[in-house]
């Protein structure tokens, strides 16, 4: 029974069973229908042994593949970017090289979602990857199947590659002659011959030959990481408390903006070493363990900057509330605590150093206990309960900081409050100020960096360089690029 009462659940011997059967439902409504409410109980743990079956059986393939190959080969799999059905970290572990498969699907590509799962994948393995599946134009299960634009298969390629893969792959190269994929994109038609995207990933080929020797051996570095927990994501999906908040969204909008600002993120597991970083956000850290309090603790008291964004803190690993209230283990680092948590129906206005703005979806009633902590935005009026008081506050710890944003930011106020933490944490971008709507992606080698530029604007867009660099597609040295609509410059800027 001890295991039920960590879980506090009457019925143990039911849980898992109810699990199983709940699993792929986890998205609930439990405000609006009282007949769907599930207890949290073992959640994460159950999750976790779902995970642990999933890695015995790949490892039960690697241990036969590896008995009868060549040392010199190396083994992957394709996950599936934001897909949350096991903690991909600790499966990963078993396989040399982590890849994905990154669709698109309808619409266009959203250069900070995809961005950041790349990132994520990245951190699988904290080492350069694969996009094992990417399309080739269209896909043929979206509600409307559209084709990406001429050039955006390469720029989704070279997008990938800025973030650190190191292969791109496409699905499919033929159409199949039956099944449920014939209208999926292909680059060869059922007769075998070229479909007009072949001539873009001929000229992708070219390119890649192009930059290979500039690109071998360079890898992506980062100032600014972001935490991402699977505990979390599953213990906010188990409860979210308002249908529309979803835990990936909330890394996004904080990826997003400081992704402009920096030029390059990393996403890494919370108990990832951190000393590299000079700014760590944590949106929805929901799932604090010793371990990671720990890391936490250790990375602000050396230096760092930690940003704890909404829901941070509030359960322990076994997805029971922490006994102290929010941020739990950092409250008395943060000199101050979570007074209450706001569900909300309609935006409540935020105003104070990151500007004038609304808070979405959630808000957090935060109080600054020392005397050294800075309230740095409050709630306007809204609910009564929220009228005035603290939605962000930071407080300087030795030569770090810890900051707690409370409040679920518009884009206009999130963005503003990235500049903030970037100044503050002396993060500067890797190349410079950019047009908007041209991404740039470092990498780095023993022989300097190479710069990765893409045009996403509508309009043509010139880029002046900081210094004279090496333009390795075109030939020859730039101290600025103008790129068209979809535009790519490959610069190496050498030691």
């Amino acid at each position: 029974m001890a295991q039920g009462t960590i879980w506090n659940s009457r019925q143990p011997e039911r849980a898992l069973d109810d699990f199983l059967l709940e699993r792929n439902h986890i998205r609930l409504e439990p405000d609006s229908d009282p007949d769907k409410i599930r207890e949290p109980w073992p959640v994460v743990e159950l999750e976790t042994i779902c995970q642990r079956h999933w890695r015995s059986y790949q490892k039960n393939q690697l241990d036969v593949i590896r008995t009868n190959s060549d040392r010199k080969q190396f083994i992957t799999t394709n996950t599936m970017g934001w897909f949350d059905g096991y903690d991909h970290y600790v499966v990963e572990r078993d396989l040399d090289v982590a890849a994905w498969d990154d669709y698109v699907g309808q619409g266009h590509l959203d250069a900070a979602k995809n961005g950041a799962a790349h990132d994520l994948t990245r951190g699988f393995k904290g080492k350069n990857f694969w996009v094992m599946e990417t399309q080739p134009g269209s896909v043929n299960w979206a509600p409307v199947n559209n084709s990406l634009d001429k050039g955006e298969v390469r720029e989704m390629a070279w997008h990938a590659i800025g973030h650190g893969a190191d292969v791109v792959s496409y699905w499919q190269w033929r159409s199949a002659l039956n099944g449920q994929e014939q209208y999926h994109g292909t680059l060869l038609g059922a007769d075998g011959t070229p479909v007009p995207l072949y001539a873009e990933v001929q000229q992708l080929g070219r390119e890649f030959a192009k930059a290979g020797p500039a690109l071998a051996g360079t890898s992506v570095k980062s100032e600014v990481a972001m935490l991402h927990s699977y505990d979390s994501r599953w213990a906010i999906d188990w409860q979210r408390h308002n249908k529309g908040y979803s835990p990936v969204d909330e890394l996004v909008s904080y990826y997003r903006p400081l992704r402009a600002i920096c030029q390059s993120v990393d996403v890494v597991e919370p108990v990832a070493p951190l000393s590299q970083y000079k700014l760590v956000v944590a949106p929805g850290l929901n799932v604090l363990s010793d371990a990671i309090a720990k890391n936490l603790i250790e990375y602000v008291r050396q230096g760092g900057h930690l940003v704890l964004g909404q829901r941070s803190a509030m359960k322990d690993d076994d997805n029971g509330l922490q006994p102290q209230r929010q941020p739990g283990p950092l409250t008395d680092l943060l000199g101050g605590r979570v007074e209450q948590y706001y569900a909300l129906v309609d935006p409540v206005p935020v105003e104070g150093k990151f500007g004038s703005g609304q808070s979405t979806l959630w808000a957090e009633w935060l109080s600054a206990r020392d005397n050294d902590n800075e309230v740095l935005e409050r709630y306007g009026r809204s609910n009564g309960w929220l009228d005035g008081q603290p939605a962000t506050i930071t407080r300087k710890v030795g030569k770090g900081r810890i900051t707690y944003i409370g409040a679920w930011l518009d884009d206009s106020a999130m963005a503003t409050a990235a500049k903030w933490m970037a100044d503050v944490s002396g993060v500067k971008a890797a190349l410079g100020a950019v047009p908007d709507g041209v991404e740039v992606y470092p990498r780095y080698g023993q022989h300097g960096a190479v710069y990765i530029l893409l045009n996403l604007s509508k309009t043509v867009q010139t880029i002046p360089l900081p210094s004279a660099m090496k333009d390795v597609l075109e030939g020859g040295s730039k101290s600025s690029v103008t790129l068209p609509l979809y535009g790519v410059a490959v610069l190496s800027a050498g030691r």
